[in-house]
């Protein structure tokens, strides 16, 4: 059941980014968004080199605990960035479905990130300590 229900994120989550993509009109403050969200992405891929990245959330058997770099603030910055991107896209229109993909993302990545987040505490013992100390897709949250 466990490898189903991460599949169902998967597919959610690109369905809803698929969905915002394809139906957007995009201006100024959409732009400032996304550039927002690219930088967190990409601040995130710096910090945790690409041999931590995986779109599921499972641990890989080198995985390494991310402090530092944007991970000092936020423990689930690809998140974070993915979430600011597809608000701008979906703020670029006014249809009901757009708003609902966004919520429907949103939620898909807090069940995600539940899920990582018991993987990491299982596998870091320092996890506990970090997570109080940081927000989860927000600083200081």
């Amino acid at each position: 059941m466990h490898q189903y229900q991460i599949m169902f994120y998967v597919i959610v989550q690109f369905g809803c980014i698929f969905y915002l993509i394809f139906n957007t009109h995009l201006n100024a403050l959409n732009y400032a968004l996304i550039g927002i969200g690219f930088i967190i992405g990409l601040s995130a891929i710096i910090a945790m080199k690409l041999d931590n990245f995986n779109i599921q959330p499972a641990l890989k058997s080198q995985h390494k605990l991310i402090t530092n770099g944007i991970y000092h603030w936020i423990r689930h910055p690809m998140y974070t960035s993915v979430l600011t991107l597809c608000l701008a896209l979906a703020l670029s229109n006014n249809h009901l479905f757009s708003q609902l993909a966004l919520l429907a993302l949103t939620i898909i990545l807090i069940l995600k990130s539940n899920l990582e987040e018991k993987l990491l505490t299982q596998r870091f013992s320092d996890y506990p300590t970090y997570k109080k100390k940081t927000g989860r897709f927000i600083p200081f949250l």
